[in-house]
């Protein structure tokens, strides 16, 4: 159950705090008041992408937070399973944050994506917009509700047939690929030998590129490093640091202070000595060898042109080696393989259509209880003399979504053939079709929220009142959260919520207020009326209209 919504700083809602109760919550208020921003708020908090032209002040973070309270121990699972921690109580926090730079999402307090959002709010909550009805036009939407309807089943035949769809699609790819004449065949014969034969000559191995490239600078750069080896080492010894100390202690017996550079010159002589002999141990390592050095270059040469066919690295080319050895191996017994990848492919194609004929025949087995259950709602909403059924047609090849084209059709008066569904019903007869799915959706899936945006579209008088009897029986087992403009629908109301619009500062902002028994038929009155005055009679027929609807509660 949707227990709270909290809105701030988004559109015209500065700040809204919202506490939905079980039953029937209806939502009522002027044309342009904020019911659509309302829904907004509630979409954005269930994974919709957020845009910026939402955020009432840019100085501000607009915060959007939906409390829900599940009692379904099974998705309370599914949802633990989706590592989202959640007490006992079924409590579940849906938290958006969005800023100049940053758009926050958690779930219980742990970080998600938008897509994670979606996948626990549909096991929470349905929500009809103003504008779902309209998809009943598009005959290729049908099918989706009767899988819908199926459920479990259906999820888990659809993934067969997804897995089965991809592998006719990889054994296809393989039986394309020997679609060559003999003359093509042999020149892809030639080229492989070539390539594998230069790869193997190569006898490529990981990291020699480096370590070659490493032993030809050193060699390339050898000369240079030894003319300055040698000019240094002669410097060193052209230095005379013995004679120097000789003349020194010469005349140490007049100053003895002199010890001290004797000492300091010795020390340096010991260490001038030590790189003397330290320059002339390097030498040894950099022989001047001009035919190694083109031996290295060559191999480096080498290595560096294959590689540059292979992503310059030697992992692919080794990769490549084993790959084109199996296509060689398949291009010189064609025939055989050929015929071994079409079986394959026959294979491949013969399980996709097992599983797609398998989720067909649910499919219309099922659809014997949805039709059933359809008229009956149907009739319920003053469609007295409607006929319903559901047509399959066979795709001529398998999809992912099966090999069934599903057309509902439809008959609203006595005397009219059946026909398709989206060429026969007008804007107010799609909201109650669809309100009718959504009743045997969700009592099939178990939802247990239910928000229904302007249901009432396009409908008056009896039929609205069949439309508000509907949404109370629909709230008998479900919470349910309503927008309308109908006062029979608002009469039928066990909580009523006022939305309206005031100046404060300067700048329009959208109020939510919980109405009394008072305020309720206030409201009621208001979609009575034809001006702004609230006349004794209409103020009466709210009245009567609020009590019909509690008799129908009890």
């Amino acid at each position: 159950m949707l227990e709270e919504l909290n809105v701030k700083n988004f559109a015209l809602i500065k700040e809204a705090n919202i506490e939905f109760n079980d039953k029937l919550n209806i939502l009522t208020g002027e044309t342009g008041s904020g019911k659509s921003i309302l829904i907004g708020s509630i979409n954005l908090a269930l994974g919709k992408r957020a845009s910026k032209d939402f955020m009432r002040n840019e100085n501000e973070d607009t915060v959007v937070c939906i409390t829900f309270k599940e009692k379904n121990i099974d998705v309370i699972n599914k949802i633990r399973n989706m590592d989202f921690p959640v007490e006992d109580d079924g409590k579940i926090i849906i938290y958006r944050r969005i800023t100049k730079d940053r758009n926050i999402a958690k779930i219980n307090d742990v970080n998600c994506t938008l897509n994670r959002i979606k996948e626990v709010t549909e096991m929470l909550i349905d929500l009809y917009g103003q504008h779902d009805s309209e998809d009943l036009r598009y005959d290729n939407r049908h099918i989706e509700f009767i899988d819908e309807y199926i459920g479990k089943d259906s999820i888990i035949l659809k993934k067969q047939i997804e897995a089965a769809y991809k592998q006719v699609q990889i054994k296809k790819e393989a039986y394309d690929s020997f679609n060559m004449d003999e003359k093509m065949r042999l020149r892809e014969i030639d080229i492989l030998k070539f390539e594998i034969e230069e790869l193997e000559n190569a006898k490529l191995i990981p990291g020699e590129e480096d370590d070659l490239a490493v032993e030809y600078k050193k060699i390339n750069n050898a000369k240079n490093i030894l003319t300055t080896f040698y000019t240094v080492s002669n410097s060193l010894r052209n230095m005379n640091i013995g004679d120097m100390i000789k003349e020194l202690k010469s005349v140490l017996k007049y100053d003895d202070s002199i010890e001290n550079i004797i000492n300091d010159l010795t020390n340096a002589q010991s260490i001038v000595s030590d790189s003397i002999k330290d320059i002339e141990k390097k030498c040894s390592y950099y022989d001047i060898d001009d035919e190694k050095l083109y031996n290295v270059e060559n191999r480096l040469n080498l290595i560096r042109s294959i590689l540059a066919k292979y992503d310059n690295k030697v992992e692919v080319a080794l990769k490549e080696l084993v790959l084109k050895k199996e296509r060689l191996e398949i291009l010189n017994d064609y025939e055989n393989k050929k015929t071994i990848a079409y079986t394959d492919l026959e294979e491949a194609k013969k399980v996709l259509l097992n599983d797609c004929e398998k989720l067909s025949e649910l499919r219309k087995k099922i659809s014997v209880e949805f039709v059933k259950n359809i008229k009956e709602e149907l009739k319920e909403l003053g469609f007295n003399d409607v006929q319903f059924d559901i047509e399959f047609n066979k795709k001529e090849n398998p999809t992912l979504n099966g090999i069934d084209d599903v057309v509902f059709m439809i008959s609203l008066n006595i005397g009219e053939k059946l026909r398709p569904l989206s060429q026969v019903a007008s804007g107010g007869e799609l909201s109650r079709i669809m309100l009718s799915i959504k009743t045997i959706l969700s009592n099939s899936v178990g939802i247990e929220t239910l928000i229904f945006d302007e249901i009432d579209q396009g409908i008056s008088g009896i039929t609205a009142t069949k439309v508000a009897s509907k949404l109370n029986r629909i709230a008998k087992n479900h919470q349910v959260i309503c927008i309308t403009h109908l006062p029979q629908i608002a009469a039928m109301a066990d909580y009523q919520y006022k939305i309206d619009k005031n100046i404060e500062d300067n700048r329009t902002i959208t109020n939510i207020t919980k109405l009394d028994y008072d305020g309720m038929i206030n409201e009621i009155g208001r979609l009575i009326g034809s001006n702004e005055v609230l006349t004794d009679s209409v103020i009466a027929n709210a009245k009567e209209l609020k009590q019909n609807a509690l008799k129908e509660k009890v």
